[in-house]
């Protein structure tokens, strides 16, 4: 075996799991025949929009960490009431300039 060969003891995924929908399977098969799909397709749909919103979901509180992280180690900052004005110039016909951060 050559050095950058790496060997996984993790057993790789079938790309198979059961899962028991109970009620769900039949609302499902009246939503699959009216929009002419599968039950699986729907299925693996919803899987995939899940999947997308927790990502977006961690990624959000990973950068909400950072920041705070960012401003505990900096001190830098924008209050709300200076967000607030700038936001609400945002809609008039000279908008302001984004505040800066600041200590």
């Amino acid at each position: 075996m050559s050095s950058t060969t790496q060997v996984s003891n993790t057993p790789k995924p079938s790309g198979i799991t059961s899962v028991k929908l109970g009620h769900r399977k039949h609302v499902l098969a009246q939503i699959a025949e009216l929009k002419q799909r599968t039950v699986h397709s729907l299925v693996v749909e919803a899987v995939d929009a899940y999947i997308a919103q927790m990502q977006a979901k961690m990624e959000y509180e990973a950068q909400a960490i950072r920041s705070f992280e960012n401003y505990q180690q900096t001190g830098l900052h924008v209050t709300h009431d200076e967000l607030q004005t700038w936001a609400d110039s945002l809609t008039s016909d000279t908008p302001l300039e984004a505040p800066t951060c600041h200590k």
